[in-house]
């Protein structure tokens, strides 16, 4: 069964898992903005096994959240793919990436 999950560890949001259109639904965007405050300054996706491009819509969802609510995020270790993704779609430029 594909999976993903979002903690907060510290300052940071760590993704484990799939990054796909089969593991971002509605209840993980829903978790994961969640958790978003003030003290998260980093997404970490290092645990990140595989994403597609509704991962980077929920990336890019994540970050509008972010700005909505005044919170200064930061995106490390994100997957090749992710990267070339964003790429593709000329959105690269609004990825935070560190």
């Amino acid at each position: 069964m594909d999976k993903v999950n979002v903690q907060q560890q510290g300052k940071r949001l760590v993704v484990t898992g799939e990054l796909t259109r089969r593991t971002v639904i509605k209840r993980f965007e829903k978790q994961s903005t969640g958790l978003l405050n003030q003290q998260i300054q980093l997404i970490d996706l290092a645990k990140v096994t595989q994403s597609d491009t509704a991962g980077l819509a929920w990336l890019l969802l994540i970050i509008e959240y972010a700005k909505q609510q005044s919170i200064s995020l930061k995106i490390i270790n994100i997957p090749h793919e992710l990267i070339k993704l964003a790429k593709l779609s000329a959105v690269d430029s609004f990825l935070p990436v560190e």
